[in-house]
């Protein structure tokens, strides 16, 4: 393509942008139209073809080349600093990308909704805390044009549109789906954040830069974490209480660990409804049990293949018809043996395996307790439920079970001491580990070991 044509699409776009920014009287001219010539405008698709997760590799434009865009973020509530996330069309888009340019307030020139073009000749694609993004590439990292760059490379049109947010299910949320608006319905925040005194977005004490709040599908029964910046303008917002819809920017966390969900605005978030989702736990008051006579105990020392777990009563079944259930590992630095999941590259979605117990003769009991140890690694969701049963039917999804009120480590851990009383069951017992994981966002690797009843 020649150089004189990419100057004279140029020129036109600034010459639209510039007549926006003067008075209000001043009658805005209608664009010309433009002939552009072949593959002069690629997709977001088409400028983010060449990378590759694994190889963390980044792709920089050495040719007069034009990518069309529409702003779906805004800084103005401060949870944006400094970027612009873009997606290639206002409603049902198939690609999304963030932008990182050196300027605040970026929502008076770019605002949410207007159509940009951008000047792609110099700029770069690359990874960096899990999303894709574009900017100019310095000592192999993606960084933020400066103000000059930003008049150099980025273009508004006359054009502002209403964005229409993806309405997607937790189980459709994908890699591809990232750096999009999306919108999720039937959500709500997890139980542990609603207390008599409620959790704000992100104005406690223990938030640090983000305030994370995991919120439950009620549909999916999975959670997807809301991150909101210790800096926005709504970051004492109390979680609401009930449940309802929220919109968001689907990005990645720091670390690039999990998913998460960035807000606009406190109007993004609009929870009317008061019911909520929560299950019914198990109900055992606490006793003081003051004698421990052990009546099951097993350590996996001895488990170094499924068989052997069988041949002692115990059933591990993935029962989404995949094989990959509960293994055995063996932990070399304290030469300890475990049972072990993640879905982590398994590509299922969902993966549930249950690990149940044989049966347990609780029927001449009037105490009984439960417990094991529950270690947490690569957490980016809590995925792990522990179920009660007298009334074991030979296939997990068939039994009526009795959620046990057990605190399950949601962040990575050492291994931990769970007890739970279960004195209120009575007869012949089986208690079942659910693991229930999504690739790629819901994935937490859980080890269990020395489950015991007493």
């Amino acid at each position: 393509m020649k150089k004189e044509g990419i100057k004279k699409i140029m020129n036109i776009v600034v010459l639209v942008y510039c007549c926006i920014a003067c008075d209000a009287d001043f009658e805005t001219p209608t664009p010309k139209s433009i002939e552009i010539p072949e593959g002069a405008m690629i997709s977001i698709t088409a400028a983010k073809a060449g990378l590759d997760r694994i190889a963390d590799n980044t792709t920089t434009f050495t040719t007069d080349q034009l990518m069309e865009a529409y702003v779906v973020s805004t800084d103005k509530g401060g949870n944006f600093f400094k970027e612009l996330i873009l997606q290639d069309r206002p409603n049902k888009p198939t690609s999304g990308i963030h932008f990182l340019l050196d300027e605040r307030a970026l929502h008076n020139r770019f605002p949410f909704g207007s159509k940009i073009v951008i000047q792609l000749n110099g700029l770069s694609v690359g990874f960096g805390n899990g999303v894709v993004k574009l900017g100019k590439l310095q000592e192999n990292e993606i960084v933020a044009l400066t103000a000059f760059e930003i008049d150099q490379h980025v273009f508004r049109t006359n054009e502002v549109v209403a964005i229409e947010p993806l309405e997607l299910s937790i189980h459709s949320l994908t890699r591809e789906k990232e750096s999009m608006l999306i919108k999720l319905t039937n959500m709500q925040f997890s139980s542990n954040f609603i207390t008599e005194t409620p959790k704000t977005l992100a104005a406690e004490s223990s938030d640090n830069f983000d305030g994370l709040r995991p919120m439950l599908s009620c549909a999916e029964g999975v959670e997807l974490s809301l991150c909101t910046s210790t800096f926005a303008s709504f970051k004492s917002l109390a979680l609401p209480q009930g449940s309802g819809e929220v919109v968001g920017v689907l990005g990645r966390d720091f670390r690039d660990d999990f998913f998460v969900l960035k807000m606009n605005s406190a109007a993004d978030l609009s929870f009317e409804s008061d019911t909520r989702c929560d299950p019914v736990f198990f109900d055992c008051k606490p006793v003081e049990n003051k004698s421990k006579t052990l009546l099951f105990s097993e350590d996996f020392e001895t488990i170094t293949n499924e068989e052997k777990l069988e041949r002692l009563g115990w059933i591990n079944v993935n029962v989404t018809g995949d094989e990959k259930r509960w293994a055995d590992k063996k932990i070399t630095n304290v030469n300890n043996r475990v049972l072990t999941i993640s879905a982590f590259n398994t590509n299922l979605r969902p993966l549930e395996a249950w690990l149940i117990t044989p049966e347990i003769d609780l029927t001449m009991l009037n105490e009984a307790t439960l417990e094991f140890k529950v270690r947490s690694q690569f957490n980016n969701g809590k995925i792990l439920n522990v179920w009660i049963t007298n009334n074991f039917k030979d296939n997990p999804k068939s039994t009526l079970w009795e959620l046990l009120p057990v605190k399950i480590p949601r962040a990575s851990s050492n291994y931990k001491v769970i007890t739970q009383n279960i004195s209120c069951i009575s007869g012949k017992v089986r208690v079942g580990f659910q693991y229930k994981g999504f690739d790629p966002l819901a994935t937490s690797t859980y080890q269990i070991d020395d489950v015991q009843f007493y």
